[in-house]
């Protein structure tokens, strides 16, 4: 069976003697926010405190089929029905929704798995399609182009000045979450409330959230580039005013994840546009010079040698992190 997101009302009533639903979309948050509130109308809020919901992600779903296939027929100490929920699910590992199928009854575990595309015209979408006991929720995406962002600020009353505005705006919806954008149009469109000048490009940037400072993203860059000069301008800013070096290590290692998507995957695709940082306009520019600048190996090393030195800056105390970090970017630097 198949269904139209836009189209269900209540989960429970279409959902109760399902043996999996699949909700097929785009929109990684909206989908987890989905996935949870049929998780907490067939189960109840207080299923996970329960534990009688089972999570796995796409890498060890293929890994623990067989302790998925158990889990769908495993009580829990506590009444009420059980979840399992299948993050991720690749089309080509469609099988384990068939064998859950085949297995299922009444009683059993309601599997819930997220999907990003299913093939339109493929064998797996028909055979989902057909079957009474598996639902197939489809979650379309509004065109968002020029044409929809001039109704969406003219629908606000909002002025705009030019061409740029739309184009930067473009940019960023195509890098943000439909969840996120809904916000951040809120946000410009009570930022404009009274005020009958135009939106400009710097009132953009200035009300938008881009969900990382300046002046973290100037010393990712830095390292990127190998410009210690920079790179040391940076932390010495940072130093100054006693930012976490955990924290900015944490942001740099978002970025260089964020370098690793790109490469594997291209500057559009789904898995980059999810995930944090949510890069624009120059800033994505800049990100596609660092991945032709570094290979795919550099850029894991550096992932790597990231990783290592988080988990040693928590065993070390406050006096000793500052250098701890300086090290391993200066380290980064030579890879």
């Amino acid at each position: 069976m198949i269904y139209y997101r836009q189209k269900i009302g209540s989960f429970t009533e279409k959902f109760e003697e399902c043996s999996v639903i699949i909700l097929l979309g785009e929109n990684y948050s909206l989908l987890q926010k989905d996935a949870k509130k049929i998780s907490d109308s067939l189960a109840g809020k207080i299923a996970v405190e329960e534990m009688r919901v089972n999570k796995y992600f796409n890498h060890e779903i293929n890994e623990k089929r067989n302790e998925i296939l158990t889990s769908l027929k495993t009580k829990s100490f506590f009444p009420g029905r059980q979840i399992i929920l299948l993050n991720e699910l690749h089309e080509k590992d469609y099988k384990i929704i068939t064998e859950i199928d085949a297995e299922w009854q009444n009683d059993d575990a309601i599997t819930i798995v997220t999907m990003n595309a299913l093939s339109k015209k493929s064998e797996v979408t028909k055979l989902f399609a057909s079957s009474d006991r598996i639902a197939v929720v489809t979650y379309t995406n509004s065109k968002i182009d020029k044409d929809f962002f001039v109704k969406r600020l003219t629908d606000s009353g909002i002025n705009f000045s030019g061409k740029e505005v739309l184009d930067v705006l473009i940019d960023f919806a195509n890098f943000t979450p439909e969840n996120i954008l809904e916000n951040e149009l809120e946000k410009l469109r009570l930022f404009k409330l009274y005020d009958d000048k135009p939106l400009s490009v710097d009132d953009f940037f200035d009300i938008i959230s881009l969900n990382y400072e300046v002046k973290e993203l100037s010393l990712a860059v830095a390292l990127a580039e190998r410009n210690i000069i920079e790179l040391d301008k940076n932390l010495s800013a940072f130093h100054s005013y006693s930012k976490s070096p955990i924290s900015i290590l944490h942001f740099v290692s978002a970025y260089f994840y964020k370098l690793y998507l790109i490469k594997l995957y291209g500057p559009t695709s789904f898995e980059v546009r999810r995930e944090y940082p949510f890069l624009i306009a120059h800033d994505l520019q800049k990100a596609k010079q660092h991945v032709n600048q570094w290979s795919l190996q550099q850029i894991s090393r550096a992932t790597d040698s990231l990783t290592a030195s988080d988990l040693k800056l928590r065993k070390y105390s406050s006096l000793f992190q500052r250098s701890i970090l300086t090290q391993c970017l200066h380290k980064i630097m030579e890879i």
